[in-house]
């Protein structure tokens, strides 16, 4: 059997076309922190373009942050899901926060969706995607789960799989109830999947 020489912009071609079936951002996007690491406290806005900070949405149990999109398939067939654990651990003592860092997507965009798709948890504008840089999310979803010390306990998918009938294991409920029970979590971190954040273009 022959073997096939790629040349070298075949090899370049091939392997941009991996990183974006991947969902790799490259080097846009950078390293998640470390579990154990502390919630950033960047300036966020309010979809009515008022200025927050995460920490302010820190309920007695910790806070889960949820990277969303308007316009992602995958993010759209977790929206139900998302909702019905805003309800349930928002009751059981834990804030619940989704952020939308896509450039391409705007707040009124943001808010239609929201009151489409029946989300009653708050949103919160990542202009910039500074948020998104800082925690190395990549996806929607994307999940972080911090304490209520803002540490961070949980990072990746919600579960492990878009379609509900599919689900064997449902990571980012293990790790909340694992929170709340005051015990460790024990598998910290999943490979989110998803469509990629649109991220402002850097010079």
């Amino acid at each position: 059997m022959r073997l096939r020489i790629l040349s070298l912009p075949a090899i370049l071609a091939l392997t941009a076309a991996v990183a974006l079936a991947q969902g790799f951002g490259g080097s846009d996007v950078p390293a998640a922190p470390p579990i154990g690491s502390k919630m950033p406290g960047l300036k966020l806005s309010t979809l009515a373009g008022d200025s927050t900070v995460l920490s302010s949405y820190t309920g007695k149990n910790g806070l889960l942050v949820v990277f969303v999109s308007v316009q992602c398939p995958v993010s759209n067939a977790y929206n139900e899901r998302m909702e019905a654990l805003a309800q349930e651990w928002q009751a059981r003592g834990f804030g619940f926060v989704g952020v939308n860092a896509n450039r391409t997507e705007t707040p009124e965009a943001v808010v239609t969706h929201a009151h489409e798709h029946n989300l009653t948890f708050t949103i919160l504008k990542d202009n910039n995607n500074v948020l998104a840089d800082a925690l190395g999310a990549s996806f929607t979803p994307e999940t972080y789960l911090f304490d209520a010390s803002g540490i961070l306990r949980y990072h990746g998918r919600i579960d492990d799989s878009k379609d509900p009938s599919g689900i064997s294991k449902r990571d980012l409920h293990d790790a909340f109830e694992a929170l709340a029970g005051g015990k460790p979590v024990a598998v910290a971190e999943t490979k989110a999947f998803g469509c990629t954040i649109k991220r402002v273009p850097r010079s």
